[in-house]
């Protein structure tokens, strides 16, 4: 398979919650497009001149089903270094800029580990 790639795009809510829809090019996905849900745990924080925003995440998944993990949020100078952590191991990592007052979009792969 050719390297795992994705995109995802999140409404940001006036709650600071996250509903996205993405999808990726992971052969049985063939192209469907799947939901993502990710509540704030708490409100920003702020290290450095670091944005760190800490979501529970829930999202559909082609192979595996329903998936719960930890979304975190680094944002620096308006970019966002997103990492999805299930059971503690990184399993995406992502980049990408909030692209107006509502909406993320992230580009995402397999985290190398």
């Amino acid at each position: 398979m050719e390297e795992f790639r994705g995109l995802v795009l999140y409404n940001l809510e006036l709650d600071g919650n996250l509903n996205g829809v993405y999808t990726n090019n992971h052969p049985d996905l063939r192209g469907q497009i799947f939901t993502e849900t990710a509540r704030l745990r708490d409100d920003t924080i702020i290290v450095d001149e670091t944005q760190i925003r800490v979501y529970d995440c829930f999202y559909f998944d082609a192979v595996d089903g329903s998936i719960n993990c930890t979304l975190t949020f680094n944002i620096t100078n308006r970019i966002i270094t997103a990492t999805w952590t299930l059971n503690g191991r990184v399993i995406f990592t992502g980049e990408g800029f909030q692209m107006n007052d509502r909406q993320i979009a992230i580009s995402y792969w397999h985290a190398d580990n």
